[in-house]
C-alpha cells in the first residue's frame, strides 16, 4: 500500500499561503528589475562539482546527491543558487564584464538550518558581478535594505561584518574555519574556550574571540583590538568601518546600519564583507549577503562578486 506520509521538512503550499508567496516574489523581482538586475532561472539540478567546487565546497554537507536514472550520471539538488550564478557568469555570460543578476526559486537543504525548520526554501536574491570593492558592496546592501522595506518591515537593520576579522584571529590554528564560525554563531563561550585550549593562540586573540561569543562585537570591539592582532585584522577592520560609515548615510527610510564583527556567514564561501538583515520582533536574520570573489575564481573566472539572498517563506512568516 503506498505511503502518503509527509517528508519531514518539506511542505505543500496552497490557498492564501501560495498567494502570499507569489505576491512577495513579484514585489521583490520588480524592485530588482527597476534597479537594473536581470532575472536568470537556473535548473534545479546541477553536476555536484558545479555546486561544490572551490569555495562552494562549504555547501557539500547540505547538498543532496543522487544517481540519475536517465543516465546523466551523478546529479545534485541545489542547496544554494549562488554557485549556479557563478557558473553562468563564468560560462554562458563570460563575455560580459559587469553582470547584475537576480533570481527566485526553490532550494533544498540536506538538513534544516535550525531544529524543526524547513529543508525547502524559496531563495530570492541578487548578484552583482564585476564591480569591485566598496562600490559593489554598497549597491547590494542598499538594495537589501530596500527589499526589507518593500517586504513590509518598517524599521529594518543591517548588521555588517567582515570574514577577514575571524580569519586573522584564528590564523595558524588547527581547527577549521567552519568550527569557529559554528561556535560563534551559537554564542557559546564555554565551547569556544574548550576549542581554544588546544590551540597555540595569543592571549589577545583568545580574549577577542571570547568577547565575540559573549556578544561584545560592535564598533568598540573592533577599535579596541585594532593594532593588537595582525595587519590582516587591521585591514579588514578598516574596510568594515569605512563601509559602514559610507553606506549608513545613504539608506532611505528608517534603516539602521551597524558594524558587528560577530556576523557569521550562512555559507563559508564569502571572502570579505558580510551582512545580515534584521527587523524588530523577528528573532532570526531575514537575509544574508556579502562578497564571494573566491567562488568566481573556482569557476574559472577571476571576477569580483557580491550579493544577498533571502527565503521568501521566512519573510512571509516574519511579516
Amino acid at each position: 500500500m503506498p505511503s502518503h506520509k509527509p517528508i519531514i521538512g518539506l511542505d505543500d503550499a496552497f490557498g492564501s499561503r501560495a498567494k502570499a508567496l507569489r505576491s512577495m516574489q513579484g514585489k521583490l523581482l520588480s524592485l530588482f528589475a527597476d534597479s537594473g538586475y536581470e532575472e536568470v532561472i537556473p535548473p534545479m539540478l546541477e553536476r555536484p562539482d558545479a555546486l561544490k567546487s572551490g569555495a562552494g565546497r562549504f555547501l557539500a554537507d547540505q547538498t543532496v546527491v543522487f544517481s540519475d536514472p536517465a543516465g546523466a550520471g551523478t546529479l545534485a539538488i541545489r542547496s544554494d543558487m549562488t554557485p549556479q550564478i557563478a557558473r553562468i557568469a563564468a560560462t554562458r555570460l563570460r563575455s560580459e564584464k559587469v553582470l547584475k543578476l537576480c533570481y527566485s526559486g526553490t532550494v533544498m537543504l540536506a538538513r534544516p538550518d535550525v531544529r524543526g525548520g524547513s529543508r525547502q526554501q524559496w531563495q530570492t536574491g541578487v548578484e552583482c558581478l564585476g564591480v569591485a570593492g566598496a562600490a559593489g558592496d554598497i549597491e547590494v546592501m542598499h538594495l537589501a535594505a530596500r527589499s526589507m522595506l518593500e517586504a513590509g518591515f518598517t524599521t529594518p537593520v543591517l548588521q555588517v561584518g567582515h570574514i577577514g576579522l575571524l580569519k586573522a584571529l584564528v590564523a595558524g590554528c588547527h581547527a577549521s574555519l567552519d568550527q569557529w564560525t559554528a561556535l560563534l554563531a551559537r554564542r557559546s563561550p564555554d565551547d569556544l574556550g574548550a576549542l581554544m585550549h588546544d590551540e597555540q593562540m595569543s592571549e589577545t586573540a583568545q580574549e577577542a574571540l571570547l568577547q565575540l561569543a559573549c556578544g561584545n562585537s560592535g564598533r568598540d570591539w573592533i577599535e579596541s583590538f585594532t593594532g593588537k592582532i595582525s595587519a590582516d585584522f587591521d585591514q579588514a577592520a578598516a574596510e568594515l568601518l569605512a563601509l559602514v560609515n559610507e553606506v549608513g548615510g545613504m539608506m532611505e527610510g528608517s534603516v539602521s546600519v551597524y558594524a558587528d564583527a560577530a556576523i557569521m556567514p550562512r555559507f563559508l564561501y564569502h571572502s570579505g564583507i558580510l551582512f545580515a538583515g534584521f527587523a524588530d520582533g523577528v528573532p532570526q536574520a531575514l537575509l544574508y549577503g556579502g562578497r564571494y570573489d573566491a567562488m568566481m575564481k573556482a569557476h574559472g573566472r577571476d571576477m569580483p562578486a557580491t550579493g544577498f539572498s533571502c527565503d521568501l517563506w521566512a519573510l512571509i512568516d516574519a511579516v
